[in-house]
C-alpha cells in the first residue's frame, strides 16, 4: 500500500479499524503457545500471541496498525529478512486492546480462532491456569485451536 492511500484511509477511522480486521483476517493469527517450564507450578506456561506479518515494505502499515491498537512491537520476521511481524504478547494487551478491538469490529476468516483464543486469555485473566484442572482446560482449547 503507498503512503498516500494510507494516509486517505487513516482520516476515516472506522474504515482503518474495518481494514485492520481484513488485514488479519488474510494476513494474522491468533497462537497460542504452550511450552514447558520447569519452574512452574505444573512445568507448563500458555502464552496467547497475536501478530500479521507482512513484507517488508508494508512496515508503514504494520507502524499505522501498531499506533492505532496502541501496543505491541513490529520486529523482523526470524530466518525471513524480507518479512516483518507486529507482535502482542503482553496479556494486559491482549485483554485490554486486542480482544475488545476484535469483539466491536468482526473478524470473518478468523473469527473461530479469534473466540478460542479470546476464551484462553479470559481463562488466564481469571487465573484458571493456577489449578492443574484449569491448565489442562486452557492447554485442551488451545490445542484444538
Amino acid at each position: 500500500m503507498n503512503t498516500e492511500n494510507l494516509q486517505k484511509l487513516l482520516r476515516k477511522k472506522s474504515r482503518f479499524h474495518n481494514y485492520i480486521s481484513g488485514i488479519v483476517d488474510t494476513k494474522g493469527s491468533f497462537k497460542v503457545m504452550v511450552k514447558k517450564q520447569k519452574n512452574t507450578k505444573y512445568g507448563w506456561v500458555v502464552d496467547p500471541i497475536f501478530q500479521i506479518t507482512l513484507h517488508k515494505d508494508n512496515r508503514e502499515l504494520l507502524e499505522a496498525i501498531r499506533k492505532t491498537l496502541n501496543c505491541g512491537r513490529i520486529q523482523e520476521k526470524h530466518g525471513q529478512k524480507n518479512l516483518l511481524v507486529y507482535v502482542v504478547d503482553n496479556r494486559r494487551h491482549l485483554v485490554e486492546k486486542i480482544v475488545p478491538f476484535f469483539e466491536k469490529h468482526k473478524l470473518i476468516i478468523k473469527d473461530s480462532d479469534f473466540q478460542k483464543f479470546k476464551e484462553i486469555v479470559q481463562r488466564l485473566e481469571s487465573k484458571e491456569h493456577h489449578s492443574k484442572q484449569g491448565l489442562m482446560k486452557i492447554i485442551e482449547i488451545g490445542s484444538n485451536h
